[in-house]
């Protein structure tokens, strides 16, 4: 993959903003491994769930724990970008600030679905959400049953975001084959919770396989992040 610009679109490295990284140690480490294998860029997506939070207090609290990132050289790590992982439920499209969870500088969405049945609610907000004009990319579609993700393709104007452990079993690499060859990939993302150098490995083997596959992911995430702001 010499050449490419890599960017991880899903990794949770802010400390102590969710589960994914405990401390600014861990998040070193993580940011070490990713630098280490020739990641670029990494989209910080700290969980945001509406059940749980304000977007005013997620804000503050990815603020508090993107500064301690300060602490770390920038030249030591991949950029970093500040985004969310909203979960969505019936009507999260009129939360007051739902803007402000985009990829800073940027009008992208990160949205993740619950793993419960999905109601029509969950999907008219996934679908008004792409209608006011937010780049709306479904976090993880390799997690979900096929026959909802065929509702979000027949009703949703959005882009999908696998994940890197679908490289980890046989079943897992058969289904990110068949999402490549039937829906509109524009990002691949570690999901990074921890330090285990699997999640960066898995990463980048899906990544050079959706290259192979025809989807240029780095011009991709050269044109959606334009205007973005990094740490």
């Amino acid at each position: 993959m010499n050449g490419l610009n890599i960017t991880d679109f899903h990794a949770h490295i802010l400390p102590g903003a969710d589960h994914g990284s405990k401390n600014i140690e861990t998040t070193k480490a993580q940011l070490s491994l990713m630098k280490d294998a020739g990641v670029d860029a990494v989209v910080a997506t700290p969980h945001f769930y509406p059940q749980n939070d304000s977007v005013e207090s997620f804000l503050e609290r990815r603020k508090a724990s993107a500064e301690a990132l300060l602490s770390i050289e920038a030249e030591s790590r991949p950029q970093v970008y500040l985004g969310a992982e909203v979960l969505v439920c019936p009507g999260i499209d009129h939360m007051p600030g739902i803007e402000r969870l985009c990829i800073e500088g940027t009008g992208i969405m990160l949205l993740e679905m619950p793993f419960s049945s999905w109601s029509d609610g969950h999907i008219a907000s996934v679908a008004r959400l792409a209608r006011k004009g937010f780049t709306v990319i479904m976090a993880h579609i390799d997690r979900y049953p096929e026959k909802d993700v065929a509702r979000l393709v027949n009703e949703c104007d959005v882009y999908y975001q696998i994940n890197g452990e679908t490289q980890s079993t046989l079943k897992g690499k058969m289904k990110a084959g068949k999402i490549m060859d039937k829906l509109p990939v524009a990002a691949v993302g570690s999901d990074i919770h921890g330090t285990d150098k699997t999640y960066v490995k898995n990463f980048l083997r899906l990544y050079e396989k959706c290259e192979k596959a025809g989807f240029d992911l780095s011009s991709y995430a050269k044109e959606l992040l334009e205007g973005a702001k990094t740490i």
